[in-house]
């Protein structure tokens, strides 16, 4: 079944809204025992169990059900350690079924495979190994160039949007994909620049901004708790509930958000209960609540309209970030009560 692109809407009060999946395998270890290999994408990607696939067929069935289009932000280095056949086949069914299909790297995969040709000297790997910010900025363009080049042999497109791997990226990063004529980066994560993303975003949260001729859209945050509590939380159908994305969507708008970018992953509607992702298992909370997001959405389409990083109106990206959608102590203090929960593998 192949989901129509939507017409692009030329009413500017309609917030643009992005459904973005990072399509990825697992090392499963690999890197640290010999004995392990990566794991295949038919479990990591496609999620199968049983005969039933919950991985990025269900996540596109649910989308076309209610009329909406995903952007699936796909991993190819992976493809250089023994399953890029089967990761083609996994990504062309993304691009036949119409969804928006871009660029996502996992340096390890690619060092992976350097060590695997005993060609790689583990002396001169930075620490970090799999985040861009860590390389040189001439390291991060030849990355981006060998990942186009897979990325087109693999899906027969030019991708226009990247994401990196753990988020990891930096200025270098958005200067290197000028560089190789990608026009929009989804890496800036608020929720991380303590961690593993070192964009430096000016103050901006939640707000798009360009960094010479490339857009960086947010992965939208939302803050929780009170006072000195307070923390940000990422749009990940994971990790918050659907009445919290309700709600992100509904203050968007109001507190002059231009996109909601949403995350989720190729394996979010799964447990996984181990590292080789042998046992696996419907994961019926993150189920209901990508329904109900996707059911929302298409109730208010009037309101809200799900696009691709191909459809984005550059001309209403700019925008005020008047504050951050904010949830309060008691739905975020329920929320991580069902989330324990729910991490049990078997519940």
């Amino acid at each position: 079944m192949k989901v129509r692109t939507p017409d692009i809407c030329r009413n500017t009060a309609m917030l643009q809204v992005l459904i973005t999946i990072d399509t990825e395998c697992s090392l499963g270890g690999a890197w640290e025992n010999s004995d392990l290999e990566p794991i295949d994408p038919e479990r990591a990607i496609l999620g199968r169990i049983g005969s039933e696939y919950y991985g990025t067929p269900r996540i596109m069935d649910i989308l076309e059900e209610n009329g909406l289009r995903g952007t699936f932000f796909v991993e190819v280095f992976a493809g250089l350690n023994g399953s890029r056949a089967a990761l083609t086949e996994a990504y062309s069914q993304i691009a036949k079924r119409s969804h928006d299909i871009q660029l996502h790297l996992h340096p390890i995969h690619y060092y992976y495979h350097l060590r695997k040709e005993g060609v790689l000297d583990l002396q001169k790997l930075p620490k970090d190994k799999d985040m861009f910010a860590a390389h040189s900025p001439e390291k991060q363009v030849e990355m981006l160039r060998a990942g186009v080049a897979l990325f087109r042999d693999m899906v027969g497109e030019i991708p226009v949007a990247f994401r990196a791997g753990n988020f990891g990226a930096n200025l270098s990063t958005l200067e290197a994909l000028e560089k190789v004529g990608i026009r929009f980066d989804s890496s800036f994560n608020a929720s991380y620049t303590q961690t593993d993303c070192k964009l430096d975003s000016g103050g901006a949260i939640n707000r798009s901004w360009q960094h010479g001729h490339v857009w960086e859209i947010p992965i939208t945050n939302f803050q929780t708790g009170r006072w000195g509590l307070r923390g940000l939380k990422q749009l990940n159908i994971n990790a918050v509930s659907l009445w919290e994305m309700k709600s992100v969507l509904d203050q968007a708008a109001r507190i002059g958000l231009r996109t909601v970018n949403f995350i989720a992953h190729s394996f979010s509607l799964f447990k996984v209960a181990d590292i080789q992702f042998l046992k696996l298992r419907p994961d019926r909370l993150a189920l209901r609540r990508f329904h109900g997001l996707c059911r929302f959405l298409r109730e208010n389409a009037d309101r809200f309209r799900v696009v691709g990083f191909s459809d984005l109106d550059l001309t209403y990206l700019p925008g005020e970030e008047k504050e951050t959608p904010h949830m309060g102590l008691v739905v975020p203090f329920v929320r991580k009560g069902v989330q324990i929960v729910n991490r049990m593998s078997w519940i």
